[in-house]
C-alpha cells in the first residue's frame, strides 16, 4: 500500500458583493490543492462568474503548507527507495527557497581563524632564529637581522639585566613548547 502525497491548504479571500467591497469586508474560502494555482481553478469552477468580471481575488497559503511540503519529500524519497521500476505517480515540485542549505557552524569558523592566526605566530617565531643567525655569519647589514638584534637588545636594556635574561629565557621556553607539537 502506497501512502498518498498530502494536499496543502490554500484560503481564497474574495469580496462576496459590492457592499463588502465597500466596506472592505473579505470572505475567505479554504481548499485542499497542489499548488495555488489548483485553488484559483477550483474556486473559478464554484464560482465563474466572479472569475469572468475579474474581481479582487486573494490566495493565501498558511504556514502548515510548509510542513506538508517536509511530509510530501520524505514520502517522495521512501517510494523512490522502495520503488525500483520507477514508476512513481507523484511529481517533486521543488521549491526554490526549500533547498537543502549547508550547515554554518561558527566554532568551525573561531577554528580556522585561530589555526591561521597561529601558523603566522610560528612562522613569525621561527624567523627570529634564521634572523640572528644571519646577523652572526653576515654582520649587520643582513635582511631584518639588525632589526631582531637591536629589539632583544632594547629589552635586555630596559629591564636593568637579570630580568632582561629571564624575559629572553621565556621567548625560548615558549618557542621551545610551541615547535614540540
Amino acid at each position: 500500500m502506497n501512502p498518498q502525497k498530502k494536499l496543502k491548504t490554500y484560503n481564497v479571500s474574495y469580496y462576496a458583493s459590492n457592499k463588502d467591497a465597500s466596506e472592505s469586508k473579505l470572505t475567505t474560502l479554504v481548499y485542499q490543492a497542489n499548488s495555488s494555482k489548483e485553488a484559483e481553478e477550483k474556486f473559478a469552477e464554484e464560482f465563474p462568474e466572479y472569475v469572468e468580471q475579474g474581481y479582487y481575488l486573494e490566495i493565501h497559503s498558511p504556514l502548515s503548507n510548509y510542513a506538508i511540503d517536509r511530509e510530501n519529500e520524505k514520502l517522495a524519497e521512501t517510494q523512490n527507495t522502495n520503488d525500483t521500476t520507477n514508476n512513481s505517480n507523484t511529481t517533486n515540485d521543488a521549491i526554490p527557497h526549500q533547498s537543502e542549505m549547508k550547515k554554518f557552524n561558527i566554532l568551525n569558523v573561531f577554528k580556522t581563524v585561530n589555526d591561521y592566526v597561529k601558523e603566522i605566530t610560528m612562522l613569525l617565531i621561527g624567523l627570529i632564529p634564521l634572523l640572528l643567525l644571519g646577523v652572526v655569519l653576515f654582520g649587520d647589514d643582513f635582511f631584518l637581522g639588525n632589526v631582531v638584534v637591536y629589539n632583544i637588545q632594547n629589552i635586555l636594556d630596559s629591564m636593568a639585566g637579570f630580568v632582561g635574561i629571564i624575559t629572553l629565557l621565556l621567548i625560548v621556553y615558549f618557542y621551545n613548547r610551541t615547535t614540540d607539537k
